[in-house]
Formats: C-alpha cells, sequence, structure tokens
C-alpha cells in the first residue's frame, strides 16, 4: 500500500488518520494519545484498510443476541450507571429484532425497518435512544474487527419537535420547598443552587467541599469528569449546617452527626449515600400542588433561572458539565425570549 494514502493529523487535541480513496478525503478519529499510539493505530487501521480491498477480511459470523452480551459487558464496565440501563432497555428490543442474524449481515435498510416498526410502537426519541445504542455496537464491533463495515452508516434519527424543559418559577420553588420536609429542604437548596445531577448529588462527599474558595468539587458519573461550582450563600450556609448535623428520615429529627455519617453529605443512617429523592419529592410537590417535576426539573430550574438572569450559554454550560454546547442549546430560547422583553422594554414612543 502507497505510505502516501493515510496520513496522521493532529486537530483539537485529538489524533486522525486521513486517508485519500479516489482523490476524496475520509477522517477517522483515533482519539486523545500520544504520538508513538496514534503511529500504531494508523499502522492497524491501513492493514484493515489493505484486508478489504482485496477481499481478505473475514467478517466474523457473530450473531447479533450473542455480540449484545459482550456490548453490555462493555458497557457496564466504560458508561455510567444510567447509561448501562437504558442500554439493557434499548437491548431487549434490538434483539427481539434482529435475533440470531450475523452482526455482517445486518443491512442499512433492514435498520430503516426497524425504524419503522419502532414509530408503531413508541415515541421518535425512544427510537433515538435505541438507534444510539446500535450506531455504538456497530462502532465496536468495527473496532474489535467483527465487521469490516458498519451498516449504519447513512442511517440517520428520528427529527421530531423538542419541548423546552419544565423548569419551576420562583414562586413554585418556593412554595416547593415550604411544603417540603426538613429532611428534603436541604437537599433540593443545594440542588437548586447548584444545577448538580441527583447522581451526582447522590456522591457528593464532605471531602469535596472547599469552603475557602467557596465551591464544590463534583464528580460526574456520566462524563467520568470533574468540574468546580461556586457555593452562593444558601449552599453554604445548608452544607455548614449539614458538616454537623444530620437529620433523620425516620423521625426528621435533627441530629449530631456521627463518625460513620461523615463521609457523604446526603446519607443514610448507616452512612451509605441516599441515591434517591423521588418519592419524598413527589410528596412535597404534592402538597404544594406542583406537577411534572422530577429531580432533573431542579437541574432545568437552575440552569433556567441563569439564562433568564443574563448569565451567557457557555458558562452555563461550564456550570451543568455538558461536554457539547448543543446540549446547553435547549436553554437559547430563553435568551431570545428575555432579550425581546428587554427591548420591549425601550418603548420610543
Amino acid at each position: 500500500m502507497d505510505r502516501e494514502m493515510a496520513t496522521l493529523y493532529h486537530r483539537y487535541g485529538s489524533w486522525w488518520a486521513i486517508f485519500t480513496i479516489d482523490y476524496k478525503q475520509k477522517w477517522v478519529k483515533i482519539g486523545k494519545v500520544s504520538k508513538t499510539s496514534a503511529k500504531e493505530a494508523l499502522r492497524k487501521l491501513e492493514e484493515k484498510h489493505e484486508k478489504k480491498k482485496h477481499g481478505l477480511f473475514d467478517d466474523k459470523k457473530i450473531p447479533f443476541r450473542e455480540y449484545s452480551n459482550e456490548y453490555l459487558e462493555f458497557s457496564k464496565s466504560n458508561k455510567a450507571v444510567n447509561s448501562y440501563k437504558r442500554d439493557i432497555t434499548s437491548m431487549k428490543n434490538l434483539v427481539s429484532y434482529f435475533g440470531t442474524k450475523p452482526l455482517s449481515q445486518i443491512t442499512p435498510l433492514q435498520i430503516e425497518k426497524y425504524k419503522m416498526k419502532r414509530l408503531e410502537e413508541v415515541a421518535p426519541r425512544t427510537i433515538n435512544i435505541e438507534l444510539r445504542c446500535l450506531s455504538h455496537m456497530f462502532t465496536k464491533a468495527l473496532e474489535w474487527e467483527y465487521i469490516s463495515d458498519s451498516p449504519y452508516k447513512g442511517v440517520k434519527q428520528l427529527a421530531f419537535q423538542k419541548k423546552p424543559p419544565r423548569f419551576l418559577t420562583k414562586e413554585e420553588v418556593q412554595m416547593l420547598l415550604e411544603n417540603s420536609s426538613n429532611w428534603l429542604r436541604p437537599i433540593l437548596t443545594v440542588m437548586l443552587n447548584t444545577g448538580i445531577r441527583e447522581s451526582e448529588r447522590a456522591r457528593l462527599k464532605f471531602k469535596d467541599l472547599d469552603f475557602d474558595k467557596k465551591r464544590l468539587l463534583v464528580h460526574s458519573p456520566k462524563t467520568k469528569n470533574y468540574r468546580a461550582i461556586p457555593m452562593n450563600e444558601q449552599v453554604e450556609e445548608t452544607l455548614l449546617w449539614l458538616k454537623e448535623n444530620y437529620i433523620s428520615l425516620n423521625s426528621y429529627k435533627t441530629l449530631e452527626r456521627k463518625p460513620h455519617q461523615k463521609e457523604y453529605v446526603f446519607c443514610n443512617e448507616d452512612g451509605s449515600p441516599v441515591l434517591k429523592i423521588k418519592k419524598a419529592l413527589a410528596n412535597a410537590c404534592k402538597k404544594a400542588g406542583l406537577q411534572g417535576v422530577t429531580p432533573h426539573t431542579l437541574r432545568h430550574t437552575f440552569a433556567s433561572h441563569l439564562v433568564m438572569s443574563g448569565v451567557d450559554l457557555n458558562t452555563v454550560q461550564r456550570l451543568l458539565g455538558h461536554t457539547s454546547i448543543s446540549t446547553t442549546m435547549v436553554y437559547s430560547h430563553l435568551t431570545e425570549d428575555h432579550l425581546a422583553r428587554g427591548v420591549e422594554k425601550l418603548g420610543w414612543s
């Protein structure tokens, strides 16, 4: 093979292999690795290309059902818990449809037919979750050399109108806090003022709190990254109080925090982290007369009020820990609405 056919290129912190085939360029992402590792990855990519060109690549006749088990093992080890659970749910429907068909025999048309079948049963958003799982399955199958080409190429996700996220008004926040138990109220105060995910809140430890610099160091099971979030006065007061005090879920009594309860900020009586607040939140919402509120609504509320206060989307992205600004763009309509209201106030006439 002509060595000039594939070249290495470093861009945006990652290495890429650039193949020139029939005067057209194809970019293949290698990733954020050392130059030595990138060269080795390029060599393997070139070998794979040569085998495919001469018909020497032997597609392994692995049934989809069998491969799904191997992929779920990978998902469990490499993805956040919630992402792994989503993959399990998606896999039930994917395996039901593709069954024992070998990976190498699945075609783009069959994937399109799967989309049409599922459209008769569930919403487009659910189908897109399943398609993302399927796409990544084929990406890994290519990487593991189970197939020579992905049938997912050219398959597109379903387009649908996304609803703006539900968020609480200042009045609704006040109603929610007033109708919450003294056990739930500190949790809501921290989540509403920091925008942390429920999984991040559950894993928040006292060692992650920096009262000198007034910030929380949050670890995201979803992105596997850490980010610093400033403490406002409400959060600082709440966390300082929780450092010394513990509220019993059973009696709602305030007790002195015991040594075994000093690892996790929000813990059970045995010191283990409080993983879910769904039931307690539902009870508070029922008393307050609020509907459609979930723990994630608190995160939307944090972000929405930041945007309406004039905070730019890039800053909101950093605070929320979004890896892509496109995720944060769900709040962009609030910026537009807020700007429009601001212009209306000019009133030159």
